[in-house]
């Protein structure tokens, strides 16, 4: 519980500075996509969860991903990655990104999804160092 309410208002938060949601209703129209995609939490079938654990056994992030159907194909589609604070530019995330890639192709998917922010540059630096390519740009100017 505690992870979703963070995530969700997070994710509210990130979808407005984005121009996708008014900041008015954010955090319930966040609530209603997570609720849509989770409706059992932690426990909705096909969804995994999972911590990254450093070599000390702390939890320092985590990663969260489904095997999705795209137009382009079978692909693991991941949701969330973070990485705490505290505990970042370590190469968990990176880590995590091998550990996802890995789980693709044992489930034989062409490859692996997602979305980062425009704004979010470490991640979507760490994407491209990861071999990821943007497929889609959507631009806004504020006036």
């Amino acid at each position: 519980e505690t992870w979703l309410y963070a995530t969700v208002r997070e994710y509210a938060a990130e979808k407005v500075a984005s121009g996708n949601y008014a900041e008015e209703g954010a955090v319930e129209r966040s609530q209603g996509e997570f609720d849509a995609l989770l409706p059992q939490g932690l426990q909705t079938p096909g969804h995994e969860i999972r911590s990254m654990i450093d070599d000390a056994g702390e939890a320092v992030g985590y990663v969260w991903f489904t095997i999705e159907d795209r137009p382009v194909g079978k692909v693991v589609f991941i949701y969330d990655i973070a990485v705490d604070p505290a505990h970042r530019r370590k190469g968990h995330a990176q880590a995590a990104l091998a550990e996802v890639e890995a789980y693709a192709g044992e489930h034989d998917c062409i490859g692996v999804m997602l979305h980062v922010f425009g704004s979010n540059i470490g991640a979507r630096e760490l994407y491209r160092k990861a071999g990821y390519d943007e497929t889609n740009v959507i631009m806004l100017k504020r006036v």
